[in-house]
């Protein structure tokens, strides 16, 4: 069952423990964890493009700290614990019989998930906390427009899997040909792997929805990449496309300089409030 700590915060989601069974190495920057527990039991996959955070233990431990208490939304840790960190991902896949729990986790920059990453065996023990989130995509578009660099492909991959039999273009942006993969859902679609090289990232990404020729019918876009690029992406489609607001989703998986950019970064400014 989930775990419960002294006075946690309510209507926080369930967190469960969760192994390490096994790490598959799907490109030279792509790990694909395989997640086993009894807590997993009662655990559904969000809506599409949703997320799960990972507890992620400290380095040099193979099991992340739990604290003693809270205190409000405070937590209070014993004196000697290696205090553990959290990320945010899209859990790809989930087997209820099983109890298995898929996650593509991207080796990235030199930050502490990217260590945590690389450093991870068989056997090492994180909490799942979640899932939230996700959208539910309508199915009245004559057209979409997925667009996802590589922190994204995951959602994007959901997304993908919810969309009706419509006129459907994928963009993804990615490092270099190394990091192009087989991705379910897009089979017939139009897909265009675009190569970032030493471009600026979201850049590759935003000069070709600009230079997408887009249907005159309603449609929706889709886009996930690195929040300051979605800003200017949303701009372009809401102001020089005139996309309705509502055809229209956006997110900022992670800033250029943040080290751990918060959730919920839907790029909504124009609407005078965040999400």
């Amino acid at each position: 069952m989930p775990l419960e700590i002294e006075g946690a915060p309510s209507g926080w989601p369930p967190r469960r423990w969760a192994r390490v069974a096994a790490i598959e190495t799907i490109t030279p920057r792509v790990r694909r964890l395989r997640l086993q527990g009894e807590d997993l039991a009662g655990f559904e996959l969000p809506n599409p493009g949703g997320h799960v955070k990972l507890i992620l233990p400290a380095a040099g431990e193979s099991r992340p700290a739990v604290p003693l208490r809270y205190e409000g939304r405070t937590a209070i840790w014993a004196e000697d614990a290696q205090q553990p960190f959290l990320r945010t991902y899209t859990p790809l896949h989930f087997d209820p019989d099983r109890l298995e729990l898929e996650v593509d986790l991207l080796v990235h920059g030199e930050g502490m998930a990217s260590g945590w990453v690389q450093r991870a065996q068989v056997g090492d023990e994180v909490l799942v906390a979640g899932p939230r989130g996700g959208w539910a995509a309508p199915q009245d578009g004559a057209w979409y427009v997925v667009a996802a660099d590589e922190t994204a492909i995951p959602a994007a991959e959901q997304v993908l899997a919810a969309l009706p039999d419509a006129s459907v273009t994928v963009l993804f942006e990615v490092a270099d040909a190394a990091e192009e993969r087989s991705i379910p859902g897009t089979e017939g679609h139009d897909v265009r792997w675009l190569h970032r090289g030493n471009a600026t990232p979201g850049v590759p990404l935003e000069t070709a929805l600009r230079d997408l020729d887009l249907p005159g019918a309603p449609g929706y876009a889709w886009v996930a990449c690195e929040a300051g690029a979605m800003r200017r992406i949303r701009a372009h489609l809401l102001h020089d496309r005139e996309m309705a607001s509502d055809h229209v989703v956006t997110r900022g998986y992670w800033k250029l300089g943040a080290a751990d950019h918060p959730d919920g970064d839907y790029g909504q400014d124009d609407l005078g409030h965040g999400h």
